[in-house]
This record gives C-alpha cells, sequence and structure tokens, in this order.
C-alpha cells in the first residue's frame, strides 16, 4: 500500500499521540475519527463557520 505524508503541527501530533494505543497505526485514529462525524455534516459545519465569519466581516469586524 502506498502512503503520503501529510504535515501536523508539534501539537497536534502529541493530540494524536494519546488516541494511538495498542498497535494502531495513525492512519488508523484518522480513519476512526473521520467516521465519527459523516463528510455532509462535516461540510454543513465549515459552511456555517464560513457564514458565521464572512457576517462577521460584513459588521467591520477583522477576522485573523
Amino acid at each position: 500500500m502506498a502512503y503520503k505524508t501529510i504535515n501536523v503541527s508539534p501539537e497536534t501530533y502529541e493530540k494524536l499521540l494519546l488516541y494511538k494505543h495498542a498497535g494502531m497505526s495513525f492512519d488508523d485514529v484518522i480513519n476512526k475519527m473521520m467516521n465519527l462525524m459523516p463528510e455532509e455534516e462535516f461540510y454543513r459545519y465549515v459552511l456555517e463557520e464560513h457564514r458565521r465569519r464572512m457576517r462577521k466581516i460584513r459588521g467591520g469586524e477583522i477576522i485573523s
């Protein structure tokens, strides 16, 4: 099986280590986490967050 390299911050790496146990790979951990939320639900969350930020920008708030 071919693998890809992804960059994560040291903080994210440390958090992932907390979920990894008993011979699990990082791939196993990430897949289990992704299976907890359907893609459609995740994209609804992302879209709502985008809309919230746009409302703030239109209201003159600075987003960082």
